[in-house]
């Protein structure tokens, strides 16, 4: 993993623009990350609102927007949110894969607490099979193992680089070993972005997880 002042300055990269989702779903409060991109669309998972009507977005500093849910994907596991303006600086995403090495930190809301930034590298890229957020249907992704400790919480939130830039959207963590991670690419996240730029109205969020 990155040096300790490494992780220190991609963490100040991106706290102002990586937020709390909030929202309520199953009789319960649904929390996780999410970051800001460009043209005030906040990137969260989707097993983080499903089936959240009205997603809250939180800021550090004690801020809260009602966020739009104008693209879902049970899929790949990426939700956007569109805020009437943007709060913070909109972080910049990768253009080309993140090699073996690749240093930063994940940036995130453990367990719906403080703001935190955790050291992560990338082990390697994997093609993944897996199961949607429902577990209903077998899926393709393509995903970075991370040398890193994500918790819930975490999910939603970014995995960047030294400079803010997000490599990566955490996701999940290793059953087996705690000092492993998983982040989607910036190829599994472009194709929901594209179907959200433009959508004024909002999206469904599909049924609850229990």
């Amino acid at each position: 993993p990155p040096r300790a002042a490494e992780a220190r300055q991609a963490f100040l990269a991106a706290d102002q623009s990586t937020f709390r989702i909030v929202g309520a779903a199953c009789g319960r409060i649904q929390e996780g990350s999410g970051f800001l991109v460009e043209g005030g669309h906040v990137v969260t998972n989707a097993h983080v609102i499903a089936g959240v009507t009205t997603p809250r977005v939180q800021s550090q500093e004690g801020g809260e927007f009602v966020g739009t849910v104008v693209a879902f994907d049970s899929a790949r596991d990426i939700a956007v949110l569109r805020l009437d303006s943007s709060p913070a600086e909109e972080l910049t995403l990768a253009t080309d894969a993140a090699d073996r090495g690749s240093a930063g930190a994940v940036v995130g809301y453990p367990e719906g607490g403080d703001l935190t930034g955790v050291r992560a590298a990338v082990r390697r890229a994997l093609s993944a099979v897996g199961r949607d957020i429902y577990s209903r249907n077998t899926v393709e992704r393509d995903i970075y193992e991370l040398q890193t400790r994500v918790v819930p919480g975490n999910s939603g939130g970014p995995f960047v680089t030294e400079d803010g830039t997000v490599a990566g959207v955490v996701f999940a963590a290793s059953s087996s070993n705690q000092g492993i991670g998983y982040a989607l690419t910036m190829e599994e996240l472009r194709p929901v972005l594209d179907r959200a730029r433009g959508r004024s109205g909002s999206v469904g969020t599909g049924s609850c997880l229990r």
